[in-house]
C-alpha cells in the first residue's frame, strides 16, 4: 500500500496531510510515499517528508518514494537550497540516484 500525497500540499493543508502520514506510518511496516500528483507544494511538504523519514527510520521501518520527485518538487527543493546539502542517501531518496 502506498500513501498518495494530495495534488495540493502546502502550508494551508499540511496539518491534515501530516496526520494522515503519521497514521500511515504507524499502520504499515514498509512506507512508500507517492508524490507524483502533487503539483502545488511548498517547503512545508519537504519538511513533512523529511520528518516522515525520521519517524519511519526511528520505528525501524523502511521508507521510500514511489518515484523520483517531479519537476515541481525539484523546484521547491532547489528554491530551499537543499540540493547542495544533499547526502548520498538524500539523493537516493528524493531523486532515486545512486552516487558513488
Amino acid at each position: 500500500m502506498t500513501y498518495i500525497v494530495p495534488s495540493k500540499a502546502n502550508i494551508r493543508n499540511i496539518k491534515d496531510i501530516h496526520a494522515d502520514l503519521l497514521t500511515y506510518i504507524k499502520n504499515n511496516d514498509e512506507i512508500k510515499v507517492d508524490l507524483d500528483g502533487c503539483e502545488e507544494n511548498d517547503l512545508s511538504l519537504v519538511q513533512l517528508i523529511e520528518s516522515g523519514r525520521k519517524t519511519a527510520e526511528a520505528a525501524g521501518k523502511p521508507i521510500s518514494l514511489a518515484n523520483p520527485v517531479s519537476d515541481s518538487i525539484k523546484n521547491t527543493l532547489d528554491r530551499a537550497g537543499l540540493f547542495g546539502a544533499f547526502s548520498k542517501d538524500d539523493l537516493k531518496f528524493w531523486l532515486h540516484k545512486e552516487v558513488l
